[in-house]
């Protein structure tokens, strides 16, 4: 009984990683449609280079999109962002919520945000002078690193 417990174990584990893997294309249309309605309206001087599509272990997928002027931005599975670089470029204010925003204006008012990235904990911005600021769900400051 042991031996066929652990014959089943191990091909639901050799079927999870057969399924996993990761795919470059160039089709937005392999998008969500959230994420490219997204880069339509805030991101239209720029065309995408390549969309990595990166599916893992426990089949929820996310997409990793580099575009032509060097922007990367990355998308859960239902299209909703989770990261923006923009290298040298500041973020469009449209993604910093509200209270984020004003923290950093009076705080770090002429220091371009170059990175957000958010996740269900909170966001994490980088300046372009290196420092990263931390922020709760709710936009209230928890740390700054460099």
């Amino acid at each position: 009984m042991k031996k066929i417990f652990a014959l089943m174990v191990m091909v639901m584990c050799f079927i999870q990683f057969s399924q996993a893997g990761d795919t470059v294309t160039r089709d937005v249309n392999k998008l969500p449609v959230a994420a490219r309605e997204m880069i339509s309206k805030h991101f239209p001087q720029a065309k995408v280079s390549y969309i990595k599509i990166e599916k893992d272990l426990f089949l929820s997928t996310s997409y990793d999109v580099k575009m032509s002027d060097g922007i990367e931005l990355e998308f859960n599975s239902k299209g909703e962002w989770l990261e923006i670089d923009c290298k040298d470029k500041a973020v469009p204010a449209v993604f910093i919520p509200q209270t984020i925003s004003k923290y950093m204006q009076s705080n770090y008012n002429g220091h371009k945000i170059v990175k957000i990235e958010r996740n269900r904990k909170g966001y994490e911005l980088s300046l372009e002078n290196g420092l990263e600021v931390d922020f709760d769900q709710f936009g209230g400051f928890l740390k700054l690193s460099d």
